[in-house]
C-alpha cells in the first residue's frame, strides 16, 4: 500500500472506512489487509445503523453510504450511474437516485467569495440580491438577484474550500484505485484507475462554472433554430470559474404534473418538444445534455421548454455517431456481422472473441426482429450491447455510456409526463433523414470519390497504411513505399511484353508452317527456304525469352 500524504488525508480514509463499515462493505478494508483486526469495529458501526438499512440489498445501502461520504462520493456514484457496461441494471437505477443532501451555507459566508469573483462589491453589480438560497448541493448555492437595469438572474456560487476537499478526496480515490488495480484481477479488468482518471477530469470540470456557462452558450447556438426551445443567457460579465450568472428563467418544473395540468399544458406535445430537442442534440450536433431529467426542464407557457444545468454534457463524434446509425441499421435489417462489427469497434483495440461475440449479437438482434423503427427499443438495445461487452471483459465508449444514460434519462421524462411516451418515435424522422443522407446516391458518391482519392493518397504516403489503418483493433496491410510500388508496376509491365511476346512468337510459327509448303521457288528438304529460315528465327526468338525468364526468377529467388 502507498503512503497517504498527510495526517488530513489518513483522517479521511478512517472515516471512508468506517461508513464503508458500517454499511456492510468490507472490500476496501480487505484490500487494505485490516480485515482480521476491524471485525469487532464493523459489528460495532452497525449497531447504529436501522435494521431496515441492514436488511437492504447491496445496491441500496452502496447508494446510502455515497451519500453520506460527500459531494466527490456522490458525484462519483452519479458517473457509475451512467456506466451500463460496468455494473448490472438494479446498481444503475440506485446509482442515478443518489441525492446530494447539504445544509445551506449562512449568506454571510458567501459575501466575500462573491465579490472576490466579482471584483467589485455586490451592491455595484446588483440592485438586490436574495439572501435565502433557491437551491443548494455539496458543491454550490444558488440565489436570485436583481441587475440594476432590472433584469431578473441566479447566482450559482462555488461553496468555499469545496475544491480543497475535493482534491484531498481524489487524491485518495486514485490511491484506492491503484491498490484494487494491483491487488484485485477481478477489478483489473475493468481498469479501476483508467475510470478515476475520467472522473477526475469529469469533475474538476464540472467544478470550473464557466465550463457549463460555455455548454450553455454552445447549447443554445446549436438549437437557435427551434422555437419552442430556451437556454438562459449568460451574464459574462460576472462569470468566472466559481461564480456563474445567468438568467432566471419563470415557469413550471416538468416535474409538477399536478401544475402543468392547471395551466392547461399539453404534456404529449412537450414530451415530445422534449425527445426531439436532445435526439436532435444527440444526432445532428454532437454534443447533448447528458442529464435531461424532469429537474431540468422548465415548461413555459405555448408548451415551450427551458433547459438548465449544463454540467453533464455528452459528446459525439461524425465517427461515433455514424457507429450508431449503423448499429441501428443492423438491428433493423438484421445483420449480425455487420453489428458485430460496430461492437470490436468499440472495444478500442481491446481483444474480442469475434465468433463468440457474433453468436450472442446475433441471438440478441432476434428479440428485435420485424420491430419497426417508431418501436424499437434503444435503451433496452443499448443496455443489452453493454451487458454482451462485460461478458467479454469490454467496457463501452465513454460517449455511449453518457448517450445510454440520456436515453434512460430521457425515456423517464417522457413517461411522467406522457405515459404513452415512445422515445424512437420522436427520433425515427431523424433517423430516417439521417439514413437518407448517409446512404444516399449523393453521399456514395462522394464516399467513392474520397475513398479513391485516398487510396492514392496511401500510395505516395509512405507514413500511411495502404488499406487502412490499424484503429478499432482491426489488423490492416502495412504500408508500401512508392519505390516498391514502381517495382512491382515494372514487374508487371514486364510480364505482360513478354506474354504479347510469346503470343507473336506463336502466331509466327504458324505463319512459317504454312510458308514452308509454297510450291515455287529455291527448296531444302522438300521445304521451302523462306519457311525454313522464319522457323530458325523464330525458335532462336523463343529461346531468348525463355532464358530471360529463367534469369529474372533466379534474380527474385536470391
Amino acid at each position: 500500500m502507498s503512503v497517504f500524504i498527510g495526517t488530513r488525508e489518513l483522517r479521511r480514509l478512517r472515516e471512508l472506512i468506517s461508513i464503508l463499515l458500517r454499511y456492510g462493505f468490507d472490500d476496501l478494508v480487505q484490500w487494505l489487509g485490516l480485515q482480521g483486526t476491524t471485525r469487532w469495529l464493523e459489528r460495532w458501526l452497525q449497531r447504529n445503523l436501522p435494521a431496515e438499512v441492514r436488511r437492504q440489498p447491496p445496491e441500496v445501502r452502496a447508494r446510502l453510504a455515497l451519500e453520506e461520504m460527500g459531494p466527490t462520493f456522490i458525484k462519483f456514484g452519479q458517473i457509475l450511474a451512467t456506466r451500463v457496461d460496468l455494473l448490472p441494471p438494479e446498481w444503475i437505477a440506485q446509482l442515478a437516485e443518489l441525492q446530494d443532501h447539504a445544509t445551506a451555507i449562512p449568506f454571510a459566508q458567501l459575501r466575500g467569495p462573491i465579490e472576490k469573483s466579482l471584483g467589485a462589491r455586490i451592491s455595484d453589480c446588483f440592485r438586490e440580491i436574495d439572501e435565502k438560497p433557491v437551491g443548494t448541493a455539496s458543491m454550490a448555492q444558488v440565489h436570485r438577484a436583481v441587475t440594476h437595469a432590472g433584469e431578473e438572474v441566479v447566482l450559482k456560487i462555488r461553496k468555499p474550500d469545496i475544491e480543497q476537499v475535493i482534491q484531498a478526496d481524489l487524491r485518495l480515490m486514485r490511491q484506492l484505485a491503484e491498490i484494487a488495480e494491483a491487488q484485485s484481477p477481478d477489478m483489473r479488468k475493468y481498469r479501476p484507475v483508467e475510470i478515476m482518471q475520467e472522473f477526475e477530469r469529469s469533475l474538476l470540470r464540472e467544478l470550473d462554472f464557466s465550463v457549463e456557462a460555455r455548454n450553455a452558450d454552445r447549447m443554445r447556438e446549436n438549437l437557435r433554430g427551434l422555437d419552442f426551445i430556451k437556454v438562459p443567457k449568460i451574464y459574462w460579465e460576472w462569470t468566472s470559474e466559481d461564480l456563474n450568472v445567468q438568467e432566471y428563467i419563470r415557469g413550471i418544473s416538468a416535474k409538477k404534473i399536478d401544475e402543468l395540468d392547471a395551466a392547461g399544458m399539453d404534456r404529449k406535445q412537450i414530451a415530445r418538444r422534449g425527445a426531439r430537442v436532445v435526439w436532435k442534440m444527440m444526432l445532428e450536433d454532437g454534443f447533448f445534455h447528458a442529464d435531461p431529467h424532469p429537474g431540468n426542464f422548465i415548461i413555459l407557457p405555448g408548451n415551450r421548454i427551458a433547459m438548465l444545468d449544463f454540467g453533464m454534457v455528452g459528446r459525439l463524434t461524425a465517427t461515433r455517431r455514424d457507429q450508431l446509425i449503423r448499429l441501428i441499421r443492423c438491428v433493423l435489417m438484421q445483420e449480425p456481422e455487420s453489428a458485430t462489427m460496430v461492437l470490436v469497434e468499440w472495444a478500442g483495440g481491446r481483444f474480442v472473441n469475434r465468433e463468440a461475440l457474433n453468436g450472442e449479437v446475433a441471438n440478441l438482434l432476434e428479440h428485435f426482429d420485424g420491430v419497426p423503427l417508431e418501436s424499437l427499443d434503444i435503451s433496452g438495445l443499448l443496455n443489452d450491447v453493454a451487458s454482451i461487452l462485460r461478458n467479454h471483459s469490454v467496457r463501452l465508449p465513454s460517449d455511449i455510456t453518457l448517450l445510454v444514460k440520456a436515453c434512460i434519462t430521457l425515456e423517464g421524462f417522457g413517461r411522467l409526463i406522457d405515459p404513452q411516451f415512445q422515445l424512437m418515435e420522436a427520433a425515427a424522422p431523424l433517423l430516417k433523414k439521417t439514413m437518407i443522407s448517409r446512404y444516399g446516391p449523393k453521399m456514395l458518391a462522394k464516399s467513392f470519390r474520397v475513398r479513391a482519392l485516398d487510396a492514392v493518397e496511401r500510395i505516395y504516403n509512405p507514413s500511411s497504411p495502404l488499406f487502412g489503418s490499424s484503429t478499432h483493433g482491426v489488423a490492416t496491410a502495412p504500408a508500401m513505399d512508392p519505390g516498391e510500388v514502381e517495382k512491382m508496376v515494372n514487374r508487371l509491365e514486364k510480364a505482360s511484353h513478354r506474354q504479347s511476346r510469346a503470343i507473336l512468337l506463336a502466331s509466327l510459327y504458324i505463319v512459317s508452317g504454312l510458308l514452308t509448303q509454297l510450291p515455287g521457288g529455291p527448296h531444302f528438304l522438300g521445304l521451302h527456304v523462306i519457311g525454313l529460315l522464319s522457323l530458325l528465327g523464330c525458335t532462336v526468338n523463343g529461346l531468348w525469352v525463355l532464358v530471360n525468364i529463367w534469369w529474372t526468377e533466379r534474380g527474385h529467388r536470391s
